[in-house]
């Protein structure tokens, strides 16, 4: 660790003098012998003891046992853990959350000192579970052959350990994956008497539910050394991140069908913890923003505990050096507080420490949040992360921009409303929105969009404006989306416009034979089209939608289109669509509003369910070869029973049926009369929507006027030809006119 790194002293504070709360784990001879345990107040410097990190399950089942002889109980994972870890004939100091946090007081005492507890026990004791079958320990076995394989791939390719994969290079992953694969794995191939049971065990152990609890990422990453068990096995934590970092590759040779999604889900927690853990012990910073977008990835029971088990492990900021309003004290571990409470401490302290907006980066727009009585511009943390990429930085966005501007005033956040200050400046006002794009209605309603543009604006042809739409749509395939295109960062090209058009010639054609896409196999319609010239000269462009449509189904499903004032301005919201962003929320939406009807409202709604489900299922699996043939299949018996009803299905899966009812996915997005605005802090356009205020202060007064400074945060957006800071552009140079910078509240 460099010597010189401010951050290294935060993160290994020292434990001199610091006493916490331990458990002594009184021996026993008989495994079933009942557990007993004694707590005791330690010099955390002077104590020889262990950590127990185990799962916290959500509604897991509980069992007592006895702590300073009385019942009290915990966790099945945690007795179980203290049933394997405790000893014949010595007792055992130990440390575990539970037992020695078991009140709100408690828990608030253990959080200014978990940090020195957690970084000064001797080893963390990670506990996966039990064996659940005979074959537990020899698929330990397996995972131990896994991470010696895989170190000895890195010394193939001279890879050090000490590397991180990160800086590995594309030649070196490449002689990785193919040593791996060279070399036969007996154990692990189909001629193995108990193949299946094998790979069974080793997806227990690889997609152990323990890696998505929030509580094991500080665990681990404290951990001064950490051993991963399970039952009588163990395994060093670095050994064992190796293991499932070359477990994909295995899996792939040898099983050849998808990895299971909980599998994939804990080696994805695996990856994001080791690299934290790798951060801290390198001593670089590990910032409490970026960690609580670790933990969303994972679970947790409280959604308080996304930003309290954050709190140990972070350390200030770099960009506190590149301003004077910082550093801020990190928020304090208190059970006391709401979930809105502790949501907006994160947030106020993320903006104040670092002056900029990065709490926006990729973030759920505000009417895609489950905890409503949240300021705007702070995050639901509890929401997880998005399912689809939000307008990610493109070559450092706006902050070109707004680093270059002189004098800028400091964020602030107000005492009395928790109102974000902040500087802005107008880009445009919001003229029209469309309906939420899914992957029902795409294709029609881009037709839609397109035969509503305004005419080309001064100096443009229409086949530039019909560029600037398409590319518009697909936010021009830049390198700000590298998530959802992997290696692809070039502009489109003119064959994407060419598929686009082709795309709006088939609807074109639909249209005109009034019809849907499968209607157009039968008889009656085919006889229409050749007696329809308009169709026929149509008809030769057609065919060449589907390049437009496999982007636009990576990029802007979720999204609407947007036109500012005047019409010539073109631009994409965020994700709007609360069901593809979060099912889970739908439901409890429904189920709230379920809970004040009556039977015949929600035999209706059930029926309603049926339909949406039915259309979202062969709309969401449209680029799925299987769901597609089966779709297919589907159509042609609905057809056959009930042409009337397959008319129907299939209009309401292109989104032709219901478009009032799919719209409210959006309830509180983008509406016309929203501003664009660029901030001082910001990354890329921002939506914002000026707050209705009665003269009294009360929204509910008749008279309401619209106020100049308070607005509320709408969601981020693409606007095309806006991401890199051209509006303020002179040539190679920004030249601002300060004039138009203005101070207004975020509310």
């Amino acid at each position: 660790m460099s010597s010189n790194n401010p951050f290294a002293r935060l993160v290994n504070a020292p434990a001199s003098g610091v006493k916490s709360r331990l458990a002594v784990l009184e021996p026993a001879d008989s495994q079933n012998a009942p557990i007993k345990l004694t707590l005791i107040d330690a010099d955390l410097e002077g104590t020889s003891y262990e950590c127990i990190s185990y799962e916290r399950a959500k509604n897991a089942k509980t069992v007592y046992i006895s702590v300073d002889n009385e019942d009290f109980e915990v966790p099945e994972a945690l007795e179980s853990a203290l049933r394997t870890f405790r000893r014949k004939e010595e007792p055992r100091t130990l440390w575990a959350d539970l037992l020695v946090g078991r009140t709100a007081e408690e828990r608030i005492l253990e959080g200014t000192t978990i940090r020195q507890v957690l970084a000064n026990a001797d080893k963390t004791l990670c506990w996966l579970g039990p064996e659940k079958s005979a074959l537990s320990s020899r698929a330990f076995d397996v995972i131990h052959e896994m991470a010696n394989r895989w170190h000895q791939a890195r010394l193939h390719v001279n890879l050090s350990q000490d590397v991180s994969l990160s800086r590995a290079t594309m030649q070196q992953l490449a002689g990785i994956k193919a040593k791996l694969r060279e070399d036969e794995f007996p154990a692990l191939a189909a001629r193995s008497s108990d193949y299946l049971a094998i790979w069974d065990a080793l997806f227990d152990a690889v997609g152990s539910a323990y890696f998505t609890c929030v509580q094991s990422i500080p665990e681990i990453v404290l951990a001064k050394e950490a051993f991963i068990v399970c039952g009588r096995s163990n395994i060093r934590w670095s050994n064992y991140v190796g293991a499932v970092r070359a477990f994909p590759l295995f899996h792939a040779k040898y099983r050849l069908h998808p990895i299971l999604p909980h599998v994939e889900k804990a080696s994805f927690c695996v990856n994001a913890i080791e690299i934290a853990e790798r951060r801290r012990r390198l001593g670089d910073t590990l910032e409490l923003f970026p960690m609580i977008q670790t933990a969303r990835d994972c679970g947790a029971e409280d959604p308080r505990d996304y930003v309290f088990s954050m709190i140990p492990l972070s350390t200030s900021s770099e960009r506190v050096k590149k301003h004077s309003a910082g550093p801020q004290p990190l928020p304090r571990v208190d059970f006391s507080k709401t979930a809105q409470q502790v949501f907006i401490e994160a947030a106020r302290y993320t903006v104040l420490e670092r002056q900029d907006l990065l709490v926006w980066l990729n973030e759920r727009v505000p009417c895609a949040r489950r905890i409503r009585d949240l300021p705007s511009w702070v995050p639901d943390f509890s929401a997880g992360s998005p399912s689809q990429s939000h307008v990610s930085v493109t070559e450092n966005g706006l902050r070109a921009w707004w680093e270059t501007v002189s004098p800028r005033k400091t964020i602030r956040v107000r005492e009395d409303d928790n109102a974000l200050l902040v500087q802005a400046y107008v880009l445009d006002r919001v003229e029209h929105v469309s309906r939420v794009f899914d992957s029902g209605n795409f294709s029609s309603l881009c037709y839609e969009e397109y035969r509503n543009l305004p005419a080309p604006s001064n100096n443009e042809t229409v086949e530039d404006r019909d560029e600037r739409f398409w590319r518009t749509l697909l936010m021009n395939l830049s390198s700000a989306f590298t998530e959802t295109l992997g290696s692809q960062k070039a502009a489109p090209s003119a064959v994407m416009g060419a598929s686009f058009h082709s795309l709006m010639a088939q609807e074109a054609v639909l249209k005109l034979l009034d019809c849907t896409p499968h209607e157009l196999r039968t008889p009656e319609i085919q006889a229409r089209m050749r007696n329809m010239p308009e169709v026929m000269a149509l008809l030769p462009k057609c065919g060449k939608g589907q390049y437009f449509a496999a982007q636009f189904g990576q990029l802007s499903l979720g999204r609407r289109f947007f036109r500012t004032s005047g019409g010539q301005r073109f631009g994409m919201t965020a994700v709007e669509d609360v069901v593809s962003v979060d099912p889970k929320l739908r439901v409890e939406e429904r189920e709230a509003a379920r809970g004040e009807l009556g039977d015949a409202a929600n035999a209706n709604a059930n029926a309603n369910d049926d339909l949406h489900m039915l259309t979202r299922m062969a709309g969401g699996n449209a680029l799925d070869p299987l769901s597609q043939m089966m779709m297919m299949d589907f159509r042609s018996f609905l057809q056959a029973r009930d042409p009337e009803m397959a008319s129907a299905f299939a209009r309401a899966e292109r989104g032709e049926l219901f478009p009032a009812q799919r719209e409210d996915r959006a309830r509180g997005g983008v509406a016309k009369g929203d501003v664009v605005v660029a901030i001082i802090g910001g990354f890329f356009p921002y939506i914002l929507r000026p707050k209705l205020r009665g003269d009294d202060g009360n929204d509910d007064d008749e008279h309401l006027v619209v106020s100049d400074s308070a607005y509320e945060f709408v969601g981020d957006c693409y606007l095309h030809g806006s991401m890199n800071g051209e509006d303020f552009k002179v040539g190679s140079r920004y030249n601002t006119d300060v004039s138009k910078i203005v101070d207004i509240s975020i509310v």
